[in-house]
């Protein structure tokens, strides 16, 4: 049964690969970004002392399949952050570089797959292998525990969904004029175990978690989860 719990933070931050001179931030953690959460909360070495590249990690997560929705309104920030100036040292020290956060950030994660048990017996406990954070090691997360539930499945085509939803050419939004909108980003969904990319994902999201989309959910993977109707991601 599918494990859910909420991550906040003052800040957080997950670089967009694209980006170069300035750091853009997606508004909410990518499958790839979720992956290296629950492996850290559970306690699975990613390598790194055998290589810095290293992200054995995914080994354990095969299988396995997430969700995330956001429980407040994306705020942004900037600031400059100092770097060592590797590239021309000579000139200067130091470089500024601009990073945009995510300002008080709220999200629920659903897991469901062969980790589930690991994982809630580590969120029952309050007690983490590694210190979990969102995106940079200095966005620190707080991490609360909400329960186990069963997946119910959904007769209807057209749902309300509650997490962002995966999108293929068959889904499509019902509300988008009463909701405001809606945002498209394509981000990672899965690397292997020496940090390669393998697979990006589209995926559709509110501007506001209490502007729920309406879906013809077509031929996604869509259940109720405890309260939430929950859009997955594919199995990695």
């Amino acid at each position: 049964m599918p494990v859910v719990f909420d991550v906040s933070g003052q800040m957080a931050m997950f670089r967009k690969p694209y980006t170069t001179t300035s750091s853009i931030s997606f508004a909410f953690p990518p499958p790839t970004a979720i992956a290296g959460l629950i492996s850290g909360i559970v306690g699975i070495s990613n390598g790194s002392n055998d290589g810095g590249c290293n992200a054995k990690y995914w080994e354990s997560l095969i299988g396995t399949k997430v969700s995330v929705a956001l429980l407040s309104d994306i705020s942004w920030m900037w600031h400059a952050i100092n770097f060592w100036n590797v590239k021309q040292p000579q000139k200067s020290p130091h470089i500024q570089v601009k990073h945009q956060f995510v300002i008080n950030p709220k999200y629920r994660i659903f897991v469901d797959g062969g980790i589930e048990d690991k994982l809630r017996c580590m969120l029952e406990k309050d007690s983490f292998k590694f210190t979990p954070y969102l995106g940079t090691a200095y966005a620190i997360a707080d991490v609360v525990y909400i329960g186990q539930f069963s997946n119910q499945s959904l007769t209807e085509d057209e749902v309300a969904v509650d997490s962002v939803v995966p999108w293929n050419e068959k889904v499509r939004i019902l509300n988008i004029l009463d909701v405001g909108g809606a945002f498209k980003e394509e981000m990672p969904f899965k690397m292997d175990a020496t940090r390669k990319f393998i697979e990006s994902i589209e995926v559709l999201y509110s501007p506001s978690p209490l502007k729920k989309l309406l879906i013809n959910k077509g031929a996604g993977d869509v259940t109720k989860c405890g309260n939430d109707v929950v859009a997955w991601f594919p199995r990695w």
